[in-house]
């Protein structure tokens, strides 16, 4: 009796898809890393060489306030009393919130204060201030 056997065949890994996931990975990282740093302002921070980065920097709120003492929530331009107010929203929403200050080297600490006042009046004290290492 005659049996069916299959061919012989040499079989190829085939690696036109395996190329497309990695272009498409690639894609994806690009298009994330600019969308991560669209959400901060550039700013000139102030140096310091007792600088660390926190391992854990946990749920943090950026604050921004630039060279003239505008305040930034985020990427969003916002005045000091509608910051307050958020804030007090996101303590509520949160309550372990944790504020990362950033603030360019040349502002008037009297701009950084209008933020210290802010959180403080929201009920948040965990308060980290940004600046690039020496």
């Amino acid at each position: 009796m005659a049996m069916w056997t299959p061919e012989e065949v040499d079989p190829e890994f085939e690696l036109t898809p395996m190329i497309d996931v990695v272009f498409l990975l690639i894609a994806f990282f690009m298009t994330l890393i600019s969308f991560i740093s669209a959400e901060l302002v550039q700013l000139e921070l102030p140096e310091a060489e007792q600088a660390t980065i926190p391992e854990e920097p946990g749920e943090r709120q950026y604050i921004s306030v630039d060279a003239e003492g505008q305040l930034f929530l985020g990427a969003t331009p916002i005045t000091p009393e509608a910051l307050t107010a958020q804030l007090t929203a996101l303590k509520a929403e949160i309550p372990q919130i944790q504020v990362f200050l950033r603030a360019d080297a040349h502002t008037a600490h009297r701009h950084v204060n209008r933020v210290m006042e802010a959180t403080a009046k929201a009920g948040i004290f965990d308060l980290i201030f940004a600046s690039a290492k020496d």
